[in-house]
């Protein structure tokens, strides 16, 4: 269920107010560095003694099938992710076998995504949706599974006059997840601490949202880079799809005019009103006076 996808607030309190020190011990700080050599080393292993069958689905080596370390399939993403006070650069693995016909999510779209979670030592199911689940990329999967769901596209979908749906066309595959970009030295529920884990998806649908309420669709709060959570046009810690005034003026991004038509996209919007930096969208330029 969705429970397991979700980073449990509760979770890690517990885990924190049960590992405080006792002022008359030593506490040692977990070496998540460490802990990410020794998962990719079994991430690694894995594929080098597995093989995608006919059917799709992974299975041991038997014989003299293609090990998904020699397949072209298999592709590698690294991920800066900051465990305790320092950044570790991790590698998360995916393999797209059918592709989607439709768009890829970004980082701060909603999804709807079928899938089935397993731990990589032992293939044992902690977690499936066969029906599809939508879920904020952003707010609601831990780092890996939102990092990997972008290199997936959607497909066409047909309602079924139930509220079901299907699908269709849609793109499917794996993403595998070291412990550091899942749950870490804390685990959760039949997930064990330190454990890779790994899922088998299908991209159904792809939404894009508005997450501050300024009527801008978030997907088009990027920087020149493409980047979400570094563009902060105040610098007042927020990153602008989150930031429901985005220049810090004052006065709400929604009241500066910034999607005339109201498509959600900024691409219309006001910027007439500073005469000395006529390009710059009002809602972008703090010395524009409030309405």
């Amino acid at each position: 269920m969705k429970k397991y996808l979700l980073l449990s607030l509760a979770v890690l309190f517990i885990y924190a107010s049960s590992c405080k020190k006792d002022d008359s011990e030593d506490v040692v700080a977990f070496d998540h560095a460490a802990q990410a050599i020794i998962d990719n080393d079994s991430l690694i292993n894995y594929f080098k003694t597995h093989y995608l069958d006919t059917e799709g689905n992974i299975a041991e080596i038997e014989a003299d099938e293609e090990a998904l370390y020699e397949s072209d399939t298999l592709k590698s993403k690294t991920v800066n992710f900051t465990r305790g006070s320092e950044e570790i650069e991790y590698t998360l693995y995916y393999i797209v076998q059918q592709i989607g016909d439709s768009i890829k999510p970004v980082e701060v779209d909603m999804v709807n995504m079928s899938y089935i979670g397993m731990t990589l030592d032992d293939g044992e199911i902690f977690d499936r949706a066969d029906n599809g689940v939508n879920f904020d990329l952003y707010s609601d999967l831990i780092v890996g599974m939102r990092k990997g769901a972008v290199e997936f596209h959607s497909g066409a979908w047909d309602p079924q006059g139930d509220g079901t749906y299907t699908y269709e066309n849609n793109g499917k595959g794996y993403i595998f997840l070291p412990s550091g970009l899942a749950y870490a030295n804390v685990g959760s529920g039949d997930i064990p601490a330190n454990a890779p884990i790994y899922f088998r998806i299908e991209m159904n649908r792809v939404f894009h949202i508005d997450h501050d309420g300024d009527s801008i669709l978030s997907v088009y709060e990027n920087d020149d880079n493409g980047d979400y959570f570094e563009y902060d046009t105040d610098e007042d810690g927020r990153p602008n799809f989150l930031d429901s005034d985005d220049d810090g003026d004052g006065t709400l991004t929604i009241d500066e005019n910034p999607d005339p038509n109201n498509d959600g996209v900024p691409a219309d919007a006001e910027n007439s009103s500073n005469a000395d930096n006529p390009d710059l969208a009002d809602y972008l330029d703090p010395n524009v006076p409030s309405k």
